[in-house]
């Protein structure tokens, strides 16, 4: 008989972390992280490759689950990243850019090449 986990808690209680402990803890898809994070399918996929994303629960072969908990865990590790990030990006200006000339083309102007006739 198949594994089948639904997730117990909302979108809504991910985000506000309102259910606590491991006990009530929930294997989420990767459907629930594309919503968590506001992201499409292909960049849903490359985040749970980064090395730091919390590691998948194989459900079957083909079948990979997360919990619900190691997720928050890590958008607040994100979150605590970014506004440290931006703390520090204001603290220190940046040099101003040299201004370079234009580029300019060279070479020898040849004619386009005569279209064939259709027969």
């Amino acid at each position: 008989m198949p594994l089948v986990v639904e997730p117990d808690h909302t979108l809504a209680e991910l985000e506000t972390g309102s259910h606590a402990g491991w006990t009530n803890d929930s294997l989420i898809t990767i459907g629930d992280i594309r919503e968590f994070f506001k992201l499409g399918r292909t960049a849903a996929y490359e985040l749970t490759h980064r090395p730091e994303f919390p590691n998948p629960v194989p459900v079957s072969s083909r079948c990979y689950r997360w919990w619900a908990s190691e997720v928050r865990a890590f958008a607040a590790t994100l979150r605590r990243e970014r506004t440290q990030g931006c703390h520090q990006r204001t603290a220190r200006p940046r040099p101003p850019h040299p201004a370079t000339p234009p580029r300019r083309i060279t070479g020898q102007l040849r004619p386009a090449r005569a279209r064939k006739e259709a027969r």
